[in-house]
């Protein structure tokens, strides 16, 4: 049986082409909810929380809401990704043509908490799975914490370092079933200390956008 539970937020117009002609994942670490279910991943309890993913990014797309403030992590990276501050006609671009996915399949308690070495390890199967059905091109990871949990394994294979400013991103790739490279790559989560136009410059090396 499949350990998958949050469900990606898969853009509308991700199929046709995705962002800049390139099919990208953005992974991120979790989410969080205060309701505290010890059976939390459990689908047949919890089938609606499956949505939560899709849920985010709507209320996130949605003029009509007030700001929020965790709605400031979003707004950075896309901002990454084109370099110079967006306006909701791009932000909604942007989103619609990208898949979004959080890593642990069980939500933590509280923002910026980590899960157990168990619920990384778990996550893995589902992760590749949502890789299998989506084949990225490209795979954005959020945070440091996150990327050292990464499976390794024989699927795994480190990719030339990105240089930008002198400073060194490491990168790497993991085979699908059939073969084919998924590259894939850290960035500091957007939620704290991301500097936008930095990183704009690295993901375009990363995209082989220059």
């Amino acid at each position: 049986m499949s350990r998958l539970f949050f469900r990606p937020w898969v853009g509308s117009a991700y199929s046709t082409g995705g962002i800049f002609g390139k099919r990208l994942m953005i992974l991120g670490e979790s989410h969080y909810c205060e309701e505290g279910c010890t059976d939390c991943g459990n689908a047949r309890v919890h089938l609606e929380c499956c949505a939560f993913t899709n849920g985010v990014v709507s209320d996130y797309l949605n003029e009509s809401l007030d700001r929020q403030r965790w709605m400031s992590t979003y707004l950075k990276f896309e901002r990454s990704l084109v370099g110079h501050e967006t306006d909701w006609e791009e932000r909604r671009r942007i989103w619609n043509s990208v898949v979004f996915y959080n890593y642990l399949q069980a939500a933590m308690g509280g923002p910026r908490e980590a899960g157990t070495g168990r619920q990384y390890e778990e996550a893995a199967e589902p992760f590749f799975e949502v890789l299998e059905q989506y084949r990225p091109q490209y795979v954005i990871v959020w945070g440091s914490r996150l990327w050292g949990y990464m499976p390794a394994g024989e699927r795994w294979s480190w990719n030339a370092d990105i240089v930008v400013d002198g400073n060194i991103n490491k990168c790497g790739n993991y085979a699908l079933n059939d073969g084919t490279k998924v590259k894939i790559m850290p960035v500091n989560h957007p939620s704290v200390g991301y500097s936008w136009d930095y990183w704009y410059k690295v993901i375009c090396q990363f995209l082989d956008m220059k």
